[in-house]
């Protein structure tokens, strides 16, 4: 059964409020969230929606070659392909998944209101939001038609980014394509995704969407000339680091919460 970009955005939100609970306890830990959440979104769909294709590691890409001309034993893979097994190109659907990892968002040397964190001689300053940036707009560029071989050019292409804390939403915002479409009932898991390319017509997938889904929150866009994206990081100073693992910042994503979940998409 094929489904469209719109219904996998669903099943994804549905997955995120089944698990927002666990991932709350959990993504503190130091780690890759990329692997579990690509196995165990899949393995859900398999279980609720088993006439589904969803693949894991597709080889969608053009053969990467050794130095010796043969075939490398190491080829790109795309995280997910829905419909990944339906005989038109154009109806499935490649997926690349970043997440933010945990980690401290500043050091002992370095102030957020002074540094600009997407300036790559800053990376150790930023490591996980830096990670989480440079990694979307690595996979919107690695999925590029030119990069798809033959048997999959045209297929559809969206990156999804899975948010874990607020002080990353200015950057998502202003240094990426990413729009935020979801927030769990809970406040702990925001999701982030755009459809880049397709061939279906007509395209519902990000229409739906506000221009500035983040305005709400209390995040303002604006660049000023220090470099900085928006309002420096709210409460973190040298004396005072936000740090991801700490647990102690308070503020759940955005302010959503049973009473008042965010569905920015509906």
């Amino acid at each position: 059964m094929e489904i469209d970009y719109q219904t996998f955005l669903k099943y994804l939100k549905d997955w995120c409020e089944e698990r927002s609970d666990y991932i709350k306890q959990c993504w503190p830990l130091r780690g890759s969230w990329e692997a579990w959440v690509q196995i165990d979104f899949a393995a859900y769909m398999h279980s609720k929606y088993p006439d589904v294709d969803i693949l894991r590691e597709a080889e969608i890409y053009k053969m990467r070659l050794n130095s010796k001309g043969n075939r490398s034993s190491k080829q790109p893979a795309v995280d997910w392909l829905i419909n990944g097994n339906t005989a038109d190109p154009r109806y499935r659907i490649a997926v690349e998944l970043k997440c933010l990892s945990a980690g401290p968002l500043v050091n002992s040397i370095g102030d957020p209101q002074q540094v600009d964190p997407l300036n790559i001689s800053n990376q150790p300053l930023y490591p996980a939001i830096y990670s989480l940036v440079t990694g979307v707009n690595e996979d919107q560029e690695k999925l590029n038609q030119d990069n798809i071989n033959d048997k999959n050019r045209y297929c559809q292409t969206a990156v999804v980014a899975l948010n874990f804390a607020p002080e990353a939403q200015n950057y998502l915002k202003n240094c990426t394509e990413l729009r935020s479409i979801y927030i769990t009932t809970n406040g702990e898991v925001e999701i982030w995704a755009q459809l880049f390319y397709t061939l279906v017509q007509p395209d519902w997938a990000n229409s739906a969407l506000p221009s500035s889904p983040t305005a709400q929150f209390g995040l303002p866009g604006s660049f000023n000339s220090s470099g900085l994206f928006g309002s420096p990081l709210p409460g973190s100073s040298v004396l005072n680091p936000i740090d991801l693992t700490s647990g102690t910042s308070g503020s759940s994503l955005l302010g959503s919460s049973a009473s008042n979940p965010m569905e920015i998409t509906e």
